[in-house]
């Protein structure tokens, strides 16, 4: 007398979903294109990110050492790059994070990036608030 039971998966596809069929046609909530991905280097992410904390180091610099540049405005445009500043060294750290948890050179718990991961985003968000604060008020002066 045989049992009949479930049939047999192969180990690897017990979390595995069965393909889904293409759909004949958008669903209704598109009208538009697909949008197409687009994939960034991430040598050159981190390249760009260094082009840029370089540039506002220098305007930072240029507005502390030049006497002439110590006016209202320019102390405004000089926390417009502070600001942008930390934008590019956040960004520039979450890259070199993933890059390193990728690569499995960098062990931590979920938690551990899951808090970095946030604390991060909250710089980000912080900075760029404040970059359009001083966007806002070198308007403001001009």
């Amino acid at each position: 007398m045989s049992v009949q039971g479930p049939p047999r998966r192969p180990l690897g596809s017990l979390n595995s979903t069965p393909p889904a069929t293409p759909p004949l046609r958008p669903p209704t909530n598109q009208t538009g294109p697909q949008c197409l991905e687009v994939s960034v280097p991430d040598g050159l992410f981190l390249s760009l990110g260094l082009v840029s904390v370089l540039e506002n180091v220098l305007v930072v610099a240029a507005i502390a050492k030049n006497r002439n540049l110590h006016s209202p405005m320019y102390y405004f445009i000089c926390c417009l790059a502070v600001s942008d500043l930390l934008v590019s060294v956040s960004n520039m750290l979450e890259m070199a994070v993933l890059l390193l948890l990728e690569a499995g050179a960098l062990a931590a718990r979920a938690t551990v990036v899951q808090q970095l991961d946030d604390a991060i985003d909250v710089l980000v968000c912080g900075a760029m608030v404040s970059s359009l604060c001083f966007l806002g008020a070198i308007a403001v002066d001009r």
